[in-house]
């Protein structure tokens, strides 16, 4: 009976390693996921706290969640030099570079519906902040190059 059950144990023992690749993926997407919404739920309050008269209504902070979750942090690059993943395009330089905020129109009521302009100019100005502040050079172009593609 013990032969038998240290059979058993072996099956699923040799799974394990198979069940950790899958792991780390999902690991992948949830630091995504987390890194997103860090970033944008700083850079909202930010906005709410020190550029906007009225703060970002629900409709319009879930038209950026949605929007950022389809563009940001798509892609990864191994920096040999400090021994880490640098995740791209970060929500900051899509809000900037206005590709964010584009395609957060697309999630916003309607099709014909445009994002408030009170709130792009807001974010815009703590992004833009945001970035001058960030001193880490990033050269995108040739990172995404050799990037790999971040599983979602």
């Amino acid at each position: 009976a013990e032969a038998a059950a240290k059979q058993e144990e072996k099956p699923e023992s040799e799974e394990e390693p198979v069940s950790k690749p899958e792991e780390k993926s999902g690991s992948d997407a949830d630091k995504r996921r987390k890194m997103i919404e860090d970033e944008l739920t700083k850079l909202i309050k930010e906005a709410n706290e020190n550029e906007l008269e009225e703060p970002f209504d629900e409709d319009s902070e879930d038209a950026l969640r949605k929007a950022a979750h389809k563009i940001c942090y798509l892609k990864k690059y191994y920096d040999v030099m400090k021994d880490e993943f640098i995740y791209f395009p970060s929500v900051i330089k899509t809000i900037v570079d206005y590709t964010l905020l584009e395609e957060a129109e697309k999630f916003y009521y309607e099709e014909e519906d445009e994002f408030p302009q009170d709130l792009s100019i807001g974010l815009r100005s703590v992004a833009t902040m945001a970035m001058a502040e960030d001193d880490d050079d990033v050269d995108e172009e040739y990172m995404s190059a050799l990037a790999q593609d971040v599983e979602i």
